[in-house]
């Protein structure tokens, strides 16, 4: 036989301990058995590409921390997927890893379709990864590689809203969420720059802006978060600033942890009516 799923254990907790207090004429005495016996569903978040030392897995770790359920996300690699989990597990969170890659529908549908299965339904999708960053002369431009680009950036929203939007529409809420670049809407984009990444990710605003337009009518909010460039970090480095630790408090840069923060704010209820917006993360001068 095998062992019960932790969210099913957690159950029969609070079913023995709220039993005992009823049979002893507590002060569940004087309440109904549907009323202490009624247990607070934790919100769900998938969190595309969660698993690599950039801002997926920060944001993973954040939403774990105030609550949510987690379904980690990445193409394949088990490995780094059960790491997250377990880091994930430690906020008293259930994490479930489910491997999907966004550029392909048919396994984004069954990302969405295990999620809602497992689950029952699903509160926040933030759509993450995004393409590889190779300046070129325009003339030099693989061909192929700008497909692969704007795929990674572009087609994967498509795809990903296209299978989570009926879910949250029949839900009348959820909290989309797309991870961009700043300044990429902006004429003064760097001459360096890539033309197919910008494009991508110039691509992510304008989708927020306008899906979270047509989609406010359903309970749906779209936002993009367009950070400035961060550094990957250490698992440890990971956990203790998204405990707040000093690394977080002392930081003199952009970090991971401060995309996380924002798509904690987002998913929040101070973010109930925020949609269609673009949170710019930059670069600020900090006193010596």
């Amino acid at each position: 036989m095998g062992v019960p799923p932790p969210a099913l254990l957690g159950f029969i907790f609070v079913f023995y301990e709220r039993a005992l207090k009823f049979k002893n004429g507590s002060e569940y005495s004087n309440v109904s058995l549907t009323e202490v016996f009624e247990v607070e569903e934790r919100k769900v978040a998938i969190v595309t590409g969660s698993t690599n030392g950039g801002a997926g897995r920060s944001i993973a770790l954040a939403l774990a921390r105030e609550g949510f359920s987690i379904v980690i996300n990445n193409r394949k690699d088990e490995k780094a997927a059960s790491e997250v989990a377990h880091s994930v597990q430690k906020y008293g969170v259930e994490a479930r890893i489910i491997h999907a890659d966004i550029t392909n529908q048919q396994q984004v549908e069954a990302l969405i379709k295990e999620t809602v299965g497992y689950f029952g339904h699903i509160d926040v999708f933030v759509i993450n990864p995004g393409g590889e960053w190779k300046p070129c002369d325009l003339v030099e431009t693989d061909i192929e590689s700008v497909r692969e680009t704007l795929d990674a950036e572009t087609i994967s929203v498509f795809i990903c809203c296209k299978h989570v939007l009926p879910v949250m529409r029949k839900q009348r809420s959820g909290r989309i969420i797309l991870i961009s670049m700043e300044n990429t809407d902006l004429p003064n984009v760097p001459s360096w720059a890539p033309y197919d990444y910008i494009l991508g990710k110039s691509t992510r605003i304008y989708l927020a802006r306008v899906i979270g337009e047509r989609e406010k009518e359903h309970g749906i909010t779209v936002n993009a978060i367009c950070p400035t460039a961060f550094p990957h970090i250490a698992e440890e480095e990971a956990i203790a600033m998204n405990e707040h630790h000093k690394s977080w408090i002392n930081r003199k840069k952009t970090m991971p942890q401060d995309i996380a923060e924002a798509v904690v704010y987002l998913t929040s209820e101070a973010g109930r009516f925020v949609t269609g917006s673009i949170l710019q993360i930059r670069e600020v001068k900090q006193a010596q």
